[in-house]
């Protein structure tokens, strides 16, 4: 799914009961409100099992950061796994420097995430 022709694309993939969704391109101000709205809408369909792919994400802002973390707390309050995976160079550097690495659900690999999350 396209958001407009801005700099983010949202796709979705089943693994079994997981629902995959790859985040690829820039998460910042102007796109952040529809990962959020993406992510609240697949926890409103009854999803049980959310991985956000960043492998294929260029760059964050702290936009993109609060997303994450108010999808993370939902998820938790509606009993929702909740987990981020493929975090590589830039992306996860920003992790490690904002101290959000602990807050978060992190695998190392897609493949990582669903043996946890299945």
């Amino acid at each position: 799914m396209k958001n407009g022709g801005l700099s983010i694309d949202i796709d979705r993939t089943r693994a079994g009961n997981v629902c995959i969704v790859t985040l690829a391109g820039r998460i910042d101000s102007s796109n952040a409100k529809d990962v959020l709205a993406e992510l609240t809408r697949l926890m409103d369909s009854g999803e049980t099992s959310l991985l956000v792919d960043l492998g294929n994400v260029l760059y964050l802002t702290s936009a993109a950061f609060r997303v994450l973390l108010v999808a993370t707390d939902e998820a938790e309050r509606r009993a929702i796994r909740f987990a981020l995976c493929s975090l590589a160079g830039h992306v996860l550097e920003l992790f490690e420097m904002g101290g959000l690495v602990d807050v978060f659900a992190i695998h190392h690999s897609r493949e990582d995430a669903l043996k946890q999350l299945s």
